[in-house]
C-alpha cells in the first residue's frame, strides 16, 4: 500500500512540476505536450488539454474550452467517446490514431493563437512515436 501511495504522490509531483513549468512561461502548452510524449513518464498522458491550455497565463477555462471544442470536431466525435470521457494527453497521443488526434491539437493550438510561430514546434519527423534525433554536432563533443 505504501508503495501505492508514494507512486501517486511521484506522479502528482510530476504532473505539478509540468503545470508549473507552463503557468512560469517557460514552457508552452505545445512544449508541454512535446515533453509530455518524449519524458518516460506514463503519470503525465492522465494531463487534459484543457489543463495543459489553462496552465498558461491569461489563458481561462472558456478558450481551453474552445480549443478542446475544435479537437473534438476534427476528429468528429465527441469527448466522452474517449476512455476516460476527457481529451488527455494519453488519447491524444495514443499510437492507434496514427498521429490523427495530434495533428488535430496542432490545428487547434493555431487556429486559437497558441502556436504562432515555426519555431515554437519543436518536432521531428516521426514524432511522437521515434525517439528525438541526437544533433550529429553535439554527439561529436
Amino acid at each position: 500500500m505504501q508503495r501505492l501511495i508514494t507512486q501517486r504522490h511521484r506522479a502528482n509531483i510530476a504532473r505539478g512540476e509540468l503545470l508549473q513549468l507552463i503557468a512560469d512561461g517557460i514552457l508552452t502548452p505545445w512544449e508541454a505536450l512535446v515533453a509530455a510524449a518524449t519524458v518516460d513518464d506514463k503519470a503525465l498522458l492522465r494531463l487534459t488539454l484543457d489543463q495543459l491550455i489553462t496552465a498558461s497565463p491569461g489563458i481561462g477555462q472558456a478558450r481551453a474550452r474552445l480549443v478542446t471544442t475544435q479537437v473534438t470536431r476534427i476528429l468528429a466525435t465527441t469527448e466522452a467517446h474517449s476512455p476516460t470521457g476527457r481529451v488527455t494527453l494519453a488519447y491524444v497521443l495514443d499510437e492507434q490514431a496514427r498521429g490523427r488526434r495530434l495533428l488535430a491539437v496542432l490545428d487547434a493550438f493555431i487556429s486559437h493563437g497558441l502556436i504562432r510561430e515555426e519555431g515554437d514546434l519543436p518536432v521531428w519527423t516521426g514524432f511522437p512515436f521515434t525517439p528525438c534525433p541526437v544533433d550529429t554536432k553535439e554527439g561529436e563533443r
